[in-house]
């Protein structure tokens, strides 16, 4: 008879444990919240990649275009040509610093006989060493290329599929502009 007893009683128990509704929102919110706000997280983390990618490859056509008309190297002052293209490139950025901005710009003779230097170093996932340390002065008829890249910060890292991963908290973004040069006359960068 107990054994009886006990199972209407657990029935019974069951029973008016599923027709209770309170907490069923409460449930439902926890169940659905952490996928809905991790899905609201990754596209605001999307949108400032794509907005910093995009203001990179703006600002650096920009600047790109003064090489490749030759009104750069009309333009010599007397600075050092490196600032200067970084000076045009932060005059069309204003998401992230200018000092971090780091510009490569390398000649060749051909476009089959250019190489560029990569500007992430997947060993230690940082910044290459030597990269942001070349300025060779085109010519007229130069193969060219003009690489930028800055390191902007990352708000949500644990949502990062990607291989330009600085650390946990920061993304390397990289624009190349390879062209061949108009020809004008050689001038001082």
């Amino acid at each position: 008879m107990t054994r009886a007893v006990t199972g209407r009683r657990l029935r019974g128990a069951v029973r008016r444990f599923r027709s209770h509704q309170d907490g069923a929102t409460a449930v439902e919110f926890a169940m659905v919240g952490m996928p809905f706000f991790a899905l609201v997280c990754a596209l605001f983390e999307a949108g400032l990649l794509l907005l910093s990618q995009q203001t990179l490859d703006n600002a650096l056509d920009y600047a790109a275009r003064t090489v490749f008309t030759g009104a750069f190297q009309e333009g010599y002052d007397g600075t050092p040509a490196a600032d200067r293209l970084r000076r045009a490139v932060c005059s069309q950025v204003t998401i992230f610093p200018c000092a971090d901005v780091l510009i490569d710009v390398a000649t060749a003779s051909s476009f089959s006989a250019r190489s560029v230097a990569g500007p992430y170093d997947a060993a230690t996932k940082s910044v290459a060493a030597g990269f942001g340390k070349t300025f060779q002065c085109p010519s007229g008829n130069d193969v060219v290329t003009v690489r930028a890249a800055v390191v902007v910060p990352r708000y949500f890292g644990f949502l990062d599929p990607d291989a330009m991963a600085i650390g946990t908290a920061a993304r390397l973004v990289v624009s190349t502009v390879i062209f061949r040069a108009e020809p004008y006359a050689t001038g001082r960068c």
